[in-house]
Parts: structure tokens; C-alpha cells; sequence
């Protein structure tokens, strides 16, 4: 009988409340607890290897490969201008990340989480259509896409406030940072336009050739960051806007 009534509980919660056992999937740390940063690293370690596949019952994407609908992205500097779309975006590489250190600050009214990471490698594939100009020549090009980084160093820096919703309280993540060093990038862009295909290979080569990706990388980390930014707190908030915050991060102690 007292079986049958916790399962009639259980089930009641589920129903009327949405309820997620969130421990089916990534390890929960006491916040008050003088080991919480160990814990929360091992968390996320264990936690990329869940999230690489996604999480249907959350509605949490796979991040391993990470697919990106489409991004629109515009350059301007001096004589040079450019424009490009690009779609069918995939992201291959966190679920080999290594977790470093975690560094938690929650209570009641604030929530900040910082996560080191190494990744060894990560590949990038899409396809672009765009258009450039520099000075008075112009181009336009169109194909594939395609660009590998490695020995990444960097941390995840979450930011969020407290959102009562059902007589719950859910901690809303507003900002995702993130700012990677790279060891080594490699790009290649393939172009279907026969007009402006000696040009482009010329840019892979230039781009490609004595650490001029550098340059290139500093130019585009600002769009690349705002990007990472509305990814992150997408799916940062998949999982808290869904799970209470004293599920999530219970303080025990």
C-alpha cells in the first residue's frame, strides 16, 4: 500500500509539475559544500559525454556534433567589406574536452559558474554563399566550408538570476563567455563560382600561411563570441528554466 502511494505521488508530480530527475543525468553538487568545485568539475566532465548525444526528456540538442541552422556574419575594415551566410553548421570535437578546475558562486539571489577546459581538436564543417569587396574589386563565391583547431585552452563563464515560476524557483542563465586561445587553425573554403575561384584559393593560402589565421581570428572573435553567447544560454537554460534550482543545486549543508 505505501508502495502504491508514493507511486501515486511520484506520478501526481510528474503529471501536474513537470518533474525531471535531473540525477538520471548529471551529478548534482551541494553548494554549500566545501568540495563544490570538485564536484562540479567532475560533473561537467561526466556531464559532455551526456550532453554530446543531447537530452530528449529536456529537449537539450546533441553538442557533439553541434548543428547550427544557419549564421549570417558581416565584416567591415577600411577598403575591405564582406558578407556571408552560412548553413548546415557542425561543431565535432567537446565531448574530448578535459575539465581543468570549476569555480562556483550561488545563493539565493545570484548564480556564477566558471569551468576551465582544454579541447585537442575541433573541426568545423558548413556551407557559405557570400560576397566581398575590396577597394573596387569585387567577388562572390559559394560552396563548402571547412576549419580545425587545436590544443584550445579556455573557460566557460555562466552568469544567472533567480525566476520564480509555479512556486518554484529556476535560475535563468543571462550570459554565456567564452574566449578560446587556439594553438593552430587550418580554414579551407571551396567555391562553386568559376569567376572568383582563383581569388578565394589565393585568401586559403594567404590565410593558411605563416600564422595569418591569427589575424583572422581576432577579427571574427567578437561575432564569434556574441554567437557562442546565444548558444550557450539556449542550452544552459534547457536544462535551468526546467529543473528547480534547489534540485539542481540543492544546498544540503
Amino acid at each position: 500500500m505505501l508502495r502504491y502511494t508514493v507511486f501515486k505521488f511520484t506520478l501526481l508530480l510528474s503529471v501536474c509539475y513537470g518533474y525531471i530527475d535531473i540525477g538520471k543525468y548529471l551529478k548534482v553538487c551541494d553548494r554549500n559544500s566545501a568540495d563544490v568545485n570538485d564536484c562540479i568539475a567532475e560533473a561537467v566532465q561526466n556531464g559532455l559525454a551526456v550532453l554530446a548525444d543531447g537530452i530528449t526528456e529536456l529537449g537539450v540538442p546533441p553538442v557533439d556534433p553541434y548543428r547550427q541552422k544557419d549564421l549570417h556574419a558581416e565584416y567591415n575594415n577600411n577598403q575591405i567589406t564582406a558578407k556571408m551566410d552560412m548553413k548546415d553548421i557542425y561543431v565535432h570535437g567537446l565531448k574530448s574536452s578535459e575539465i581543468k578546475d570549476a569555480r562556483l558562486r550561488a545563493d539565493d539571489d545570484q548564480f556564477y559558474l566558471e569551468v576551465d577546459l582544454t579541447t585537442p581538436k575541433v573541426f568545423v564543417t558548413g556551407q557559405y554563399q557570400g560576397e566581398g569587396r575590396y577597394n573596387s574589386l569585387k567577388i562572390a563565391a559559394k560552396g563548402s566550408f571547412n576549419s580545425t583547431m587545436t590544443d584550445l585552452v579556455y573557460t566557460w563563464k555562466l552568469e544567472g538570476v533567480p525566476e520564480k515560476k509555479d512556486n518554484e524557483t529556476y535560475m535563468r542563465i543571462k550570459s554565456f563567455y567564452m574566449r578560446p586561445d587556439v594553438g593552430n587553425m587550418v580554414s579551407y573554403l571551396s567555391n562553386d563560382n568559376p569567376e572568383s575561384r582563383e581569388l578565394v584559393d589565393i585568401g586559403n593560402r594567404f590565410i593558411n600561411s605563416n600564422n595569418n589565421w591569427r589575424l583572422m581570428y581576432r577579427e571574427l572573435l567578437p561575432l564569434a563570441q556574441a554567437n557562442w553567447n546565444k548558444i550557450g544560454v539556449r542550452i544552459a537554460n534547457k536544462i535551468f528554466l526546467k529543473i528547480p534550482y534547489n534540485q539542481l543545486f540543492p544546498a544540503l549543508s
